[in-house]
């Protein structure tokens, strides 16, 4: 919180929020230990606030740059599958068909697959549990897909399917 004053004091002070917006990065800052004294500036600094300094942050980790995962376009894909959803739901309960069942089974698995595998790998971290139980987690994760969809798969070829089985819990 100081550094973040004394960077609006620098930049009111001394005309250098030019310099800061240069090297802010996603609205952060970094910390370092080179002492910051811009020339512009004529008005001395507290000692505690002279350390403080701004460098770019790296966009990414390195563990994430090294896997090679393009994110964006990950994050691009799961939009547009919530929008595919926002469709195929209500098409499915208008026309329940098995081809539209079946494309339902597997969005809702594949939504779901994203969501959980998501929640796993922010919160089962290399760096706390080691590097063997995140891949058996995330691991586990995939099993619960596939058994996810093959039981939805399942349920729909020898049973009234996920339409008319949630029509029959709404009739309760």
């Amino acid at each position: 919180m100081a550094g973040l004053l004394a960077l609006r004091g620098l930049s009111r002070n001394c005309g250098v929020a030019s310099r800061f917006g240069a090297l802010r990065l996603n609205g952060l800052y970094r910390v370092t230990s080179r002492p910051l004294l811009p020339a512009t500036c004529t008005q001395a600094l507290p000692p505690s606030q002279q350390l403080l300094a701004t460098s770019l942050v790296r966009s990414t980790a390195p563990e994430i740059e090294q896997a090679g995962h393009d994110h964006v376009l990950h994050w691009t894909a799961e939009r547009i599958l919530t929008l595919v959803l926002m469709g195929v739901i209500p098409a499915a309960f208008v026309w329940p068909t098995p081809s539209l069942e079946y494309f339902m089974a597997l969005s809702l698995t594949l939504h779901s697959h994203w969501g959980v595998e998501a929640i796993v790998v922010d919160y089962i971290r290399p760096s706390v549990f080691g590097k063997i139980i995140p891949k058996l987690a995330v691991g586990a994760v995939y099993a619960l897909s596939i058994a996810t969809l093959g039981g939805l798969c399942y349920f729909i070829y020898t049973d009234v399917g996920i339409v008319n089985a949630v029509k029959l819990l709404w009739k309760l």
